[in-house]
Protein backbone atom coordinates (compact mmCIF):
# COMPACT_ATOMS: atom_id res chain seq x y z
CA UNK A 1 0.00 0.00 0.00
CA UNK A 2 1.31 3.44 -0.77
CA UNK A 3 1.98 5.82 2.00
CA UNK A 4 -0.23 8.26 0.36
CA UNK A 5 -2.83 6.06 0.77
CA UNK A 6 -1.84 5.46 4.87
CA UNK A 7 -2.32 8.95 5.06
CA UNK A 8 -5.12 10.18 3.10
CA UNK A 9 -6.79 7.05 4.74
CA UNK A 10 -6.79 6.27 8.35
CA UNK A 11 -6.29 2.81 8.69
CA UNK A 12 -9.96 2.53 10.19
CA UNK A 13 -11.43 3.91 7.01
CA UNK A 14 -9.49 1.47 4.98
CA UNK A 15 -10.56 -1.51 7.22
CA UNK A 16 -14.28 -0.35 7.31
CA UNK A 17 -13.87 0.27 2.62
CA UNK A 18 -11.88 -3.23 2.33
CA UNK A 19 -14.63 -4.96 4.82
CA UNK A 20 -17.17 -4.32 2.25
CA UNK A 21 -15.23 -5.65 -0.70
CA UNK A 22 -15.96 -9.32 -1.89
CA UNK A 23 -13.04 -10.55 -3.77
CA UNK A 24 -14.98 -13.55 -4.93
CA UNK A 25 -17.66 -10.82 -6.37
CA UNK A 26 -15.14 -9.13 -8.45
CA UNK A 27 -13.62 -12.80 -9.89
CA UNK A 28 -17.15 -13.45 -10.46
CA UNK A 29 -17.87 -10.26 -12.41
CA UNK A 30 -14.91 -10.77 -14.46
CA UNK A 31 -15.30 -14.41 -15.64
CA UNK A 32 -19.11 -13.31 -16.53
CA UNK A 33 -18.68 -9.84 -18.44
CA UNK A 34 -15.15 -9.66 -19.26
CA UNK A 35 -12.90 -11.12 -22.00
CA UNK A 36 -10.42 -13.37 -20.82
CA UNK A 37 -7.13 -12.09 -21.83
CA UNK A 38 -8.24 -9.07 -19.20
CA UNK A 39 -8.68 -11.63 -16.64
CA UNK A 40 -5.09 -10.98 -15.82
CA UNK A 41 -5.34 -7.45 -14.88
CA UNK A 42 -8.43 -8.63 -12.55
CA UNK A 43 -6.49 -11.29 -10.68
CA UNK A 44 -3.59 -8.57 -9.99
CA UNK A 45 -6.06 -6.20 -8.57
CA UNK A 46 -7.58 -8.74 -6.50
CA UNK A 47 -3.99 -9.93 -5.43
CA UNK A 48 -3.26 -5.94 -4.53
CA UNK A 49 -6.39 -6.09 -2.49
CA UNK A 50 -5.57 -8.52 -0.70
CA UNK A 51 -2.08 -7.19 0.44
CA UNK A 52 -3.44 -4.21 1.07
CA UNK A 53 -5.82 -6.04 3.33
CA UNK A 54 -2.52 -7.62 4.74
CA UNK A 55 -1.05 -4.31 5.59
CA UNK A 56 -4.10 -2.90 6.99
CA UNK A 57 -4.63 -6.00 9.51
CA UNK A 58 -0.74 -5.54 10.37
CA UNK A 59 -1.26 -2.12 11.28
CA UNK A 60 -4.46 -2.81 13.77
CA UNK A 61 -2.90 -5.06 15.17
CA UNK A 62 -6.01 -7.57 14.03
CA UNK A 63 -6.05 -11.26 12.43
CA UNK A 64 -9.71 -9.63 11.04
CA UNK A 65 -11.09 -7.03 9.43
CA UNK A 66 -13.42 -4.70 12.21
CA UNK A 67 -12.19 -6.98 14.57
CA UNK A 68 -12.90 -3.96 17.73
CA UNK A 69 -16.52 -3.27 15.97
CA UNK A 70 -18.20 -6.66 15.10
CA UNK A 71 -21.34 -5.01 15.07
CA UNK A 72 -20.56 -3.44 11.59
CA UNK A 73 -19.06 -6.91 10.40
CA UNK A 74 -22.17 -8.19 10.98
CA UNK A 75 -23.74 -5.73 9.22
CA UNK A 76 -22.35 -5.98 6.13
CA UNK A 77 -22.18 -10.12 6.94
CA UNK A 78 -26.28 -9.66 7.36
CA UNK A 79 -26.03 -7.03 3.82
CA UNK A 80 -24.51 -9.83 1.58
CA UNK A 81 -27.37 -12.28 3.12
CA UNK A 82 -29.41 -10.39 0.50
CA UNK A 83 -27.07 -8.17 -1.96
CA UNK A 84 -24.91 -11.20 -3.26
CA UNK A 85 -27.74 -12.89 -4.78
CA UNK A 86 -28.69 -9.80 -6.28
CA UNK A 87 -24.84 -8.57 -7.12
CA UNK A 88 -24.64 -12.13 -9.05
CA UNK A 89 -28.25 -11.81 -11.37
CA UNK A 90 -26.71 -8.61 -12.34
CA UNK A 91 -24.09 -9.95 -13.74
CA UNK A 92 -26.20 -12.82 -15.33
CA UNK A 93 -28.36 -10.02 -16.78
CA UNK A 94 -25.32 -7.58 -17.71
CA UNK A 95 -24.00 -10.62 -20.07
CA UNK A 96 -27.83 -11.40 -21.53
CA UNK A 97 -27.87 -7.49 -22.18
CA UNK A 98 -24.51 -7.57 -23.86
CA UNK A 99 -24.81 -10.55 -26.07
CA UNK A 100 -27.62 -9.39 -27.21
CA UNK A 101 -25.86 -6.15 -28.30
CA UNK A 102 -23.44 -8.31 -29.90
CA UNK A 103 -25.96 -10.21 -31.90
CA UNK A 104 -27.45 -7.13 -32.93
CA UNK A 105 -30.79 -7.93 -31.38
CA UNK A 106 -32.97 -5.68 -29.67
CA UNK A 107 -32.28 -5.37 -25.95
CA UNK A 108 -35.04 -7.92 -24.32
CA UNK A 109 -37.26 -5.64 -21.73
CA UNK A 110 -37.77 -7.88 -19.45
CA UNK A 111 -33.98 -7.97 -18.82
CA UNK A 112 -33.29 -4.83 -18.65
CA UNK A 113 -36.35 -4.46 -15.81
CA UNK A 114 -34.50 -6.52 -14.20
CA UNK A 115 -31.34 -5.37 -14.37
CA UNK A 116 -32.94 -1.78 -13.46
CA UNK A 117 -34.09 -3.75 -10.25
CA UNK A 118 -31.47 -5.12 -9.19
CA UNK A 119 -29.53 -2.27 -9.63
CA UNK A 120 -31.88 -0.35 -7.19
CA UNK A 121 -32.27 -3.27 -4.82
CA UNK A 122 -27.62 -3.65 -4.59
CA UNK A 123 -28.42 0.40 -3.48
CA UNK A 124 -30.87 0.09 -1.07
CA UNK A 125 -28.50 -2.98 0.63
CA UNK A 126 -25.77 -0.86 0.25
CA UNK A 127 -27.39 2.22 1.63
CA UNK A 128 -26.83 1.29 5.52
CA UNK A 129 -23.66 -0.41 5.35
CA UNK A 130 -21.93 1.73 2.46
Amino acid sequence: MSRLAVLLYPPRMLEMVYSKADLWLAEYYDQRLVKPELWALGSELRKLLAADINVVLAIANDSHLMADLPWIAESIQLRNIYTDPLNVLQAELLHRSRQAEEEGKDPDPRVEQALMVTIAGVAAGMRNTG
